[in-house]
Protein backbone atom coordinates (compact mmCIF):
# COMPACT_ATOMS: atom_id res chain seq x y z
CA UNK A 1 0.00 0.00 0.00
CA UNK A 2 1.09 3.53 -0.88
CA UNK A 3 1.32 6.03 1.56
CA UNK A 4 0.55 9.46 1.09
CA UNK A 5 2.78 12.34 0.23
CA UNK A 6 3.38 15.73 0.54
CA UNK A 7 5.45 18.06 -1.31
CA UNK A 8 5.86 21.71 -0.59
CA UNK A 9 8.21 24.61 -1.89
CA UNK A 10 9.48 26.77 -0.05
CA UNK A 11 7.12 29.90 -0.57
CA UNK A 12 3.97 27.23 -0.44
CA UNK A 13 3.73 27.70 3.66
CA UNK A 14 2.26 31.33 3.92
CA UNK A 15 0.80 33.41 6.24
CA UNK A 16 -1.45 35.40 4.90
CA UNK A 17 -0.71 39.33 6.08
CA UNK A 18 -3.32 40.14 8.96
CA UNK A 19 -3.17 43.55 7.93
CA UNK A 20 -5.05 42.89 4.75
CA UNK A 21 -8.72 43.11 5.30
CA UNK A 22 -11.29 40.62 3.42
CA UNK A 23 -14.68 41.02 2.60
CA UNK A 24 -15.31 44.09 0.14
CA UNK A 25 -16.39 47.34 -0.04
CA UNK A 26 -19.93 48.98 1.08
CA UNK A 27 -21.62 50.31 -2.12
CA UNK A 28 -19.28 53.97 -2.38
CA UNK A 29 -18.37 56.34 -4.67
CA UNK A 30 -14.71 56.10 -5.38
CA UNK A 31 -12.42 58.53 -7.76
CA UNK A 32 -8.93 58.39 -8.24
CA UNK A 33 -6.62 61.36 -9.83
CA UNK A 34 -3.67 60.05 -11.42
CA UNK A 35 -0.39 62.21 -12.23
CA UNK A 36 1.41 58.74 -13.51
CA UNK A 37 0.36 56.34 -16.09
CA UNK A 38 2.11 53.92 -13.77
CA UNK A 39 -0.47 54.68 -10.77
CA UNK A 40 -3.12 54.73 -13.33
CA UNK A 41 -2.73 51.48 -14.55
CA UNK A 42 -2.20 50.26 -11.21
CA UNK A 43 -5.76 51.92 -10.16
CA UNK A 44 -7.63 50.29 -13.26
CA UNK A 45 -6.80 47.03 -12.27
CA UNK A 46 -7.86 47.56 -8.42
CA UNK A 47 -11.08 49.33 -9.56
CA UNK A 48 -12.06 46.05 -11.76
CA UNK A 49 -11.06 43.49 -8.61
CA UNK A 50 -13.68 41.48 -7.31
CA UNK A 51 -13.55 43.19 -3.92
CA UNK A 52 -14.43 46.60 -4.75
CA UNK A 53 -17.27 45.22 -6.98
CA UNK A 54 -19.66 47.23 -5.00
CA UNK A 55 -17.92 50.02 -5.58
CA UNK A 56 -18.51 53.21 -8.10
CA UNK A 57 -15.16 53.59 -9.76
CA UNK A 58 -13.93 56.22 -11.80
CA UNK A 59 -10.05 57.11 -12.49
CA UNK A 60 -8.83 60.05 -14.12
CA UNK A 61 -5.78 62.16 -14.72
CA UNK A 62 -4.29 65.61 -13.62
CA UNK A 63 -3.75 64.82 -9.34
CA UNK A 64 -4.90 66.88 -6.61
CA UNK A 65 -5.75 70.23 -9.05
CA UNK A 66 -8.07 68.21 -11.23
CA UNK A 67 -9.74 66.67 -7.51
CA UNK A 68 -10.20 70.07 -6.77
CA UNK A 69 -11.86 71.09 -9.80
CA UNK A 70 -13.87 68.00 -9.75
CA UNK A 71 -15.67 68.34 -6.57
CA UNK A 72 -15.80 72.13 -6.90
CA UNK A 73 -18.87 71.03 -9.77
CA UNK A 74 -19.45 67.78 -9.02
CA UNK A 75 -20.65 65.53 -5.28
CA UNK A 76 -17.54 64.39 -3.39
CA UNK A 77 -16.83 60.88 -3.88
CA UNK A 78 -17.19 58.73 -0.33
CA UNK A 79 -13.37 58.27 -1.63
CA UNK A 80 -10.40 60.03 -3.12
CA UNK A 81 -7.44 58.63 -3.95
CA UNK A 82 -4.97 61.46 -4.83
CA UNK A 83 -1.22 61.00 -6.41
CA UNK A 84 0.92 63.89 -6.28
CA UNK A 85 4.99 64.81 -6.73
CA UNK A 86 4.18 67.94 -4.53
CA UNK A 87 6.58 69.18 -2.04
CA UNK A 88 5.63 69.14 1.65
CA UNK A 89 4.73 72.96 1.43
CA UNK A 90 2.40 72.30 -1.99
CA UNK A 91 0.69 69.34 -1.02
CA UNK A 92 -0.40 70.76 2.35
CA UNK A 93 -1.44 73.88 0.39
CA UNK A 94 -3.28 72.22 -1.78
CA UNK A 95 -5.27 69.81 0.61
CA UNK A 96 -6.25 72.79 2.69
CA UNK A 97 -7.75 74.18 -1.27
CA UNK A 98 -9.68 70.35 -1.41
CA UNK A 99 -10.68 70.42 2.17
CA UNK A 100 -13.03 73.94 0.79
CA UNK A 101 -14.68 71.68 -2.12
CA UNK A 102 -15.31 68.18 0.10
CA UNK A 103 -17.72 67.48 2.22
CA UNK A 104 -17.07 66.52 5.62
CA UNK A 105 -16.90 62.56 5.61
CA UNK A 106 -15.00 62.11 2.35
CA UNK A 107 -12.24 59.89 2.81
CA UNK A 108 -8.41 60.95 1.29
CA UNK A 109 -5.82 58.51 0.45
CA UNK A 110 -2.63 59.78 -0.74
CA UNK A 111 -0.03 58.49 -3.15
CA UNK A 112 3.66 60.25 -2.84
CA UNK A 113 6.79 60.19 -2.92
CA UNK A 114 8.02 61.68 0.51
CA UNK A 115 9.47 59.09 2.54
CA UNK A 116 9.00 61.50 6.03
CA UNK A 117 7.60 59.70 9.12
CA UNK A 118 6.99 63.71 10.27
CA UNK A 119 5.58 64.00 7.24
CA UNK A 120 3.15 61.12 7.57
CA UNK A 121 2.14 61.99 11.06
CA UNK A 122 1.53 65.51 9.43
CA UNK A 123 -1.04 64.60 7.08
CA UNK A 124 -2.78 62.02 9.67
CA UNK A 125 -3.18 64.73 12.08
CA UNK A 126 -4.44 66.64 9.08
CA UNK A 127 -7.10 64.36 8.68
CA UNK A 128 -5.99 62.14 5.27
CA UNK A 129 -7.17 58.89 5.87
CA UNK A 130 -3.78 56.40 4.29
CA UNK A 131 -0.49 58.04 2.85
CA UNK A 132 1.11 55.14 0.11
CA UNK A 133 4.68 55.97 -0.89
CA UNK A 134 5.06 55.46 -4.49
CA UNK A 135 5.10 53.27 -6.57
CA UNK A 136 2.09 51.26 -5.45
CA UNK A 137 0.19 48.68 -6.94
CA UNK A 138 -3.50 47.14 -7.08
CA UNK A 139 -3.40 45.09 -4.08
CA UNK A 140 -1.35 47.73 -2.41
CA UNK A 141 -4.45 50.28 -3.21
CA UNK A 142 -7.31 47.52 -2.51
CA UNK A 143 -5.97 46.91 0.98
CA UNK A 144 -5.80 50.69 1.54
CA UNK A 145 -9.28 51.35 0.31
CA UNK A 146 -10.52 48.23 2.27
CA UNK A 147 -8.79 48.89 5.61
CA UNK A 148 -10.60 52.58 5.26
CA UNK A 149 -14.52 50.87 6.00
CA UNK A 150 -13.12 48.28 8.71
CA UNK A 151 -14.66 48.32 12.22
CA UNK A 152 -14.28 46.38 15.68
CA UNK A 153 -16.69 43.78 13.78
CA UNK A 154 -15.16 43.91 10.41
CA UNK A 155 -11.47 44.15 11.44
CA UNK A 156 -12.40 40.51 12.56
CA UNK A 157 -13.70 39.00 9.60
CA UNK A 158 -13.50 35.55 8.60
CA UNK A 159 -11.70 34.21 6.04
CA UNK A 160 -13.33 32.05 2.95
CA UNK A 161 -11.64 28.91 2.02
CA UNK A 162 -13.03 27.25 -1.32
CA UNK A 163 -12.56 24.14 -2.62
CA UNK A 164 -13.32 22.51 -6.07
CA UNK A 165 -12.91 19.64 -7.86
CA UNK A 166 -11.38 19.32 -11.47
CA UNK A 167 -13.99 16.63 -12.15
CA UNK A 168 -16.55 14.57 -10.09
CA UNK A 169 -14.93 12.02 -7.72
CA UNK A 170 -11.40 13.65 -7.41
CA UNK A 171 -12.29 13.82 -3.40
CA UNK A 172 -12.58 17.46 -3.09
CA UNK A 173 -15.29 17.44 -1.13
CA UNK A 174 -14.20 15.01 1.54
CA UNK A 175 -10.59 16.82 1.91
CA UNK A 176 -12.53 20.17 2.62
CA UNK A 177 -14.65 17.96 5.19
CA UNK A 178 -11.33 17.06 6.80
CA UNK A 179 -9.46 20.10 6.89
CA UNK A 180 -12.19 21.90 8.14
CA UNK A 181 -12.61 19.28 10.88
CA UNK A 182 -8.77 19.71 11.40
CA UNK A 183 -8.76 23.26 11.52
CA UNK A 184 -11.22 23.35 14.40
CA UNK A 185 -9.15 21.34 15.94
CA UNK A 186 -6.65 23.74 16.71
CA UNK A 187 -9.80 25.49 19.57
CA UNK A 188 -10.76 27.79 15.95
CA UNK A 189 -14.41 28.35 15.61
CA UNK A 190 -14.28 27.23 11.66
CA UNK A 191 -18.15 26.56 8.87
CA UNK A 192 -18.04 23.85 6.34
CA UNK A 193 -20.45 24.86 4.08
CA UNK A 194 -21.50 22.56 1.66
CA UNK A 195 -22.81 24.15 -1.68
CA UNK A 196 -23.24 20.79 -3.65
CA UNK A 197 -26.61 20.98 -2.89
CA UNK A 198 -28.24 18.47 -4.72
CA UNK A 199 -25.67 15.86 -4.03
CA UNK A 200 -23.38 16.53 -1.38
CA UNK A 201 -21.93 14.61 1.06
CA UNK A 202 -21.22 16.62 4.22
CA UNK A 203 -24.03 14.76 6.33
CA UNK A 204 -23.18 11.55 5.45
CA UNK A 205 -19.35 11.97 6.42
CA UNK A 206 -20.04 13.73 9.20
CA UNK A 207 -22.83 11.20 10.29
CA UNK A 208 -25.57 13.99 10.51
CA UNK A 209 -29.52 13.15 10.02
CA UNK A 210 -30.51 16.40 8.25
CA UNK A 211 -33.76 15.39 6.63
CA UNK A 212 -33.69 19.23 4.86
CA UNK A 213 -30.89 21.02 3.97
CA UNK A 214 -30.09 24.65 4.59
CA UNK A 215 -30.97 25.95 1.06
CA UNK A 216 -34.39 24.35 1.11
CA UNK A 217 -34.73 26.43 4.41
CA UNK A 218 -34.06 29.84 2.30
CA UNK A 219 -35.17 31.88 0.10
CA UNK A 220 -35.10 35.35 -1.59
CA UNK A 221 -37.86 36.80 0.57
CA UNK A 222 -35.99 35.66 3.94
CA UNK A 223 -35.01 38.08 6.38
CA UNK A 224 -31.08 36.63 6.46
CA UNK A 225 -29.42 37.16 10.01
CA UNK A 226 -27.41 36.03 12.53
CA UNK A 227 -30.24 34.06 14.18
CA UNK A 228 -31.64 32.40 11.26
CA UNK A 229 -27.97 31.23 10.23
CA UNK A 230 -27.30 29.69 13.96
CA UNK A 231 -30.76 27.94 13.29
CA UNK A 232 -29.78 26.40 10.36
CA UNK A 233 -25.83 25.10 11.47
CA UNK A 234 -25.58 20.94 12.59
CA UNK A 235 -22.44 21.06 15.52
CA UNK A 236 -19.81 18.38 15.14
CA UNK A 237 -17.29 18.63 18.04
CA UNK A 238 -17.22 22.11 20.33
CA UNK A 239 -15.74 24.47 17.75
CA UNK A 240 -16.89 23.40 14.06
CA UNK A 241 -20.53 24.06 12.55
CA UNK A 242 -21.89 22.43 9.45
CA UNK A 243 -24.62 23.76 7.02
CA UNK A 244 -25.39 20.53 5.10
CA UNK A 245 -27.55 18.86 2.36
CA UNK A 246 -30.25 17.16 3.15
CA UNK A 247 -29.76 13.00 3.29
CA UNK A 248 -34.04 12.45 2.15
CA UNK A 249 -34.03 11.34 -1.61
CA UNK A 250 -35.10 14.79 -3.80
CA UNK A 251 -33.59 17.25 -5.53
CA UNK A 252 -33.30 21.16 -4.39
CA UNK A 253 -33.79 23.90 -6.06
CA UNK A 254 -31.02 26.30 -5.65
CA UNK A 255 -31.32 29.30 -4.14
CA UNK A 256 -30.88 32.86 -5.35
CA UNK A 257 -27.38 33.59 -5.79
CA UNK A 258 -27.69 36.83 -3.55
CA UNK A 259 -29.38 34.86 -1.04
CA UNK A 260 -26.06 32.47 -0.59
CA UNK A 261 -23.94 35.87 -0.48
CA UNK A 262 -26.00 37.44 2.43
CA UNK A 263 -25.35 33.67 3.92
CA UNK A 264 -21.82 33.76 3.40
CA UNK A 265 -21.42 37.14 4.61
CA UNK A 266 -23.25 36.62 8.27
CA UNK A 267 -20.99 33.19 8.32
CA UNK A 268 -17.85 35.21 7.94
CA UNK A 269 -18.69 37.93 10.50
CA UNK A 270 -19.22 34.89 12.90
CA UNK A 271 -16.46 32.62 11.91
CA UNK A 272 -12.68 32.87 11.56
CA UNK A 273 -12.57 30.58 8.65
CA UNK A 274 -15.33 29.21 6.34
CA UNK A 275 -14.77 26.42 4.60
CA UNK A 276 -16.82 26.25 1.04
CA UNK A 277 -17.36 22.89 -0.87
CA UNK A 278 -17.86 23.73 -3.97
CA UNK A 279 -19.50 21.06 -6.63
CA UNK A 280 -17.64 20.35 -9.72
CA UNK A 281 -20.79 21.41 -12.03
CA UNK A 282 -20.81 25.21 -12.91
CA UNK A 283 -23.06 27.73 -12.10
CA UNK A 284 -23.50 30.94 -10.74
CA UNK A 285 -23.43 29.70 -7.74
CA UNK A 286 -20.26 27.81 -7.97
CA UNK A 287 -18.71 31.07 -10.33
CA UNK A 288 -19.76 33.54 -7.02
CA UNK A 289 -18.58 30.55 -4.29
CA UNK A 290 -15.13 31.45 -5.97
CA UNK A 291 -15.34 35.33 -6.51
CA UNK A 292 -15.95 35.06 -2.55
CA UNK A 293 -13.30 33.34 -1.53
CA UNK A 294 -9.88 34.56 -0.20
CA UNK A 295 -7.92 31.50 -1.26
CA UNK A 296 -9.31 28.47 -3.42
CA UNK A 297 -8.04 24.56 -3.42
CA UNK A 298 -8.18 23.13 -6.58
CA UNK A 299 -7.91 19.06 -6.15
CA UNK A 300 -7.83 16.83 -8.91
CA UNK A 301 -6.78 13.53 -10.29
CA UNK A 302 -4.03 13.14 -12.49
CA UNK A 303 -5.11 12.49 -15.53
CA UNK A 304 -6.08 14.25 -19.13
CA UNK A 305 -9.45 15.12 -18.43
CA UNK A 306 -8.84 16.46 -14.93
CA UNK A 307 -5.31 18.58 -16.72
CA UNK A 308 -8.09 19.96 -19.43
CA UNK A 309 -10.63 21.02 -16.40
CA UNK A 310 -8.22 22.43 -14.64
CA UNK A 311 -6.48 24.69 -16.92
CA UNK A 312 -10.44 26.10 -17.81
CA UNK A 313 -10.86 26.36 -14.17
CA UNK A 314 -7.51 28.17 -13.92
CA UNK A 315 -8.40 30.24 -16.81
CA UNK A 316 -11.18 31.76 -15.19
CA UNK A 317 -9.83 32.88 -12.01
CA UNK A 318 -6.72 34.37 -13.64
CA UNK A 319 -9.21 36.78 -15.23
CA UNK A 320 -11.95 37.19 -12.71
CA UNK A 321 -9.42 37.02 -9.86
CA UNK A 322 -6.44 38.92 -11.38
CA UNK A 323 -4.64 40.61 -8.29
CA UNK A 324 -5.31 37.31 -6.06
CA UNK A 325 -2.52 34.45 -5.70
CA UNK A 326 -2.83 31.56 -7.60
CA UNK A 327 -5.18 28.55 -6.21
CA UNK A 328 -3.34 26.04 -4.20
CA UNK A 329 -2.92 22.26 -6.66
CA UNK A 330 -3.65 18.95 -4.61
CA UNK A 331 -2.44 16.37 -6.86
CA UNK A 332 -5.39 13.39 -5.06
CA UNK A 333 -5.35 9.30 -5.74
CA UNK A 334 -1.96 8.97 -6.36
CA UNK A 335 -0.89 5.38 -7.95
CA UNK A 336 -4.41 3.99 -8.70
CA UNK A 337 -4.06 0.62 -9.77
CA UNK A 338 -4.10 -0.22 -13.65
CA UNK A 339 -4.33 3.59 -14.14
CA UNK A 340 -1.51 5.64 -17.03
CA UNK A 341 -1.41 8.62 -15.08
CA UNK A 342 0.25 12.46 -15.62
CA UNK A 343 3.51 12.32 -12.48
CA UNK A 344 1.97 15.05 -9.96
CA UNK A 345 4.75 17.42 -10.57
CA UNK A 346 4.41 17.50 -14.66
CA UNK A 347 0.51 17.70 -13.99
CA UNK A 348 1.54 21.46 -11.97
CA UNK A 349 4.04 22.50 -14.18
CA UNK A 350 1.82 22.05 -17.12
CA UNK A 351 -0.82 24.35 -15.53
CA UNK A 352 2.09 26.95 -14.11
CA UNK A 353 1.00 25.90 -10.42
CA UNK A 354 3.47 25.22 -7.92
CA UNK A 355 2.41 21.49 -6.38
CA UNK A 356 1.10 21.75 -3.11
CA UNK A 357 0.24 18.37 -2.00
CA UNK A 358 0.26 14.61 -3.84
CA UNK A 359 -1.86 12.05 -1.79
CA UNK A 360 -1.58 8.84 -2.76
CA UNK A 361 -4.40 6.60 -3.43
CA UNK A 362 -5.14 4.97 0.23
CA UNK A 363 -8.62 3.40 0.10
CA UNK A 364 -7.92 1.85 3.97
CA UNK A 365 -8.25 5.13 5.09
CA UNK A 366 -10.59 7.17 3.44
CA UNK A 367 -12.77 4.20 3.52
CA UNK A 368 -12.71 3.46 6.76
CA UNK A 369 -13.41 6.91 8.28
CA UNK A 370 -16.22 7.23 5.57
CA UNK A 371 -17.84 3.80 7.00
CA UNK A 372 -17.96 5.15 10.32
CA UNK A 373 -18.92 8.71 9.57
CA UNK A 374 -15.63 10.11 11.07
CA UNK A 375 -12.79 12.03 9.63
CA UNK A 376 -9.66 10.43 8.76
CA UNK A 377 -8.29 11.50 11.51
CA UNK A 378 -10.39 10.43 14.22
CA UNK A 379 -10.19 7.19 11.95
CA UNK A 380 -7.14 6.79 11.17
CA UNK A 381 -5.05 8.76 13.56
CA UNK A 382 -1.68 7.62 12.24
CA UNK A 383 -2.65 7.61 8.38
CA UNK A 384 -0.03 9.75 6.20
CA UNK A 385 -2.84 11.65 4.97
CA UNK A 386 -3.85 13.14 8.67
CA UNK A 387 -0.04 15.25 8.42
CA UNK A 388 -1.42 16.39 4.65
CA UNK A 389 -4.60 17.89 6.54
CA UNK A 390 -2.82 18.96 9.36
CA UNK A 391 -0.28 21.01 6.74
CA UNK A 392 -3.17 22.73 4.41
CA UNK A 393 -5.38 23.84 7.67
CA UNK A 394 -1.92 25.11 8.99
CA UNK A 395 -1.25 27.17 5.58
CA UNK A 396 -5.02 28.35 6.02
CA UNK A 397 -4.65 29.44 9.32
CA UNK A 398 -0.95 31.04 9.51
CA UNK A 399 -0.58 28.54 12.45
CA UNK A 400 2.40 25.87 12.75
CA UNK A 401 1.39 22.38 12.22
CA UNK A 402 0.15 20.26 15.14
CA UNK A 403 1.55 17.07 13.84
CA UNK A 404 5.19 16.32 13.20
CA UNK A 405 6.30 14.50 10.43
CA UNK A 406 7.17 10.82 10.78
CA UNK A 407 8.67 9.99 7.39
CA UNK A 408 5.31 8.94 5.82
CA UNK A 409 5.09 12.63 4.26
CA UNK A 410 8.25 14.91 2.94
CA UNK A 411 7.38 18.45 4.39
CA UNK A 412 9.46 21.00 2.70
CA UNK A 413 9.44 24.75 3.60
CA UNK A 414 8.97 26.68 6.68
Amino acid sequence: MKHSTLHLGPGDLVVRPQNQPGGGTPHIRLHAFCESLTVANAMRQAVSDRRLSSATCAVSMGGILAAISHCTTNPTPDVVILETAASRSELLAALADLALVCDGGTKVIVVGTSNDIAFYRELMTDGIAEYLLAPVNAVTLISAVLRLFQTDDTARIGKIHAFIGAKGGVGASVLAQNVAWTVSQGAVATLLADLDLQFGTAALNFNIDCPMGFADQLSAEDRLDGALVERLLFKYGPHLSVLPCATAAHISKDPEVDVIARLLDLARSAFPHVLLDLPSAWSPLVRNGLLSADDITLVAEPDLANLRNARCILDFLKAARPNDPPPRLIVNRVGLPKRKEIGAKHFASSLGLDLTAEIAFDAAAFSKAEANGQMIAEASPKAAVAEVLDTLAAQMTGRPPRRKARGLARLWGP
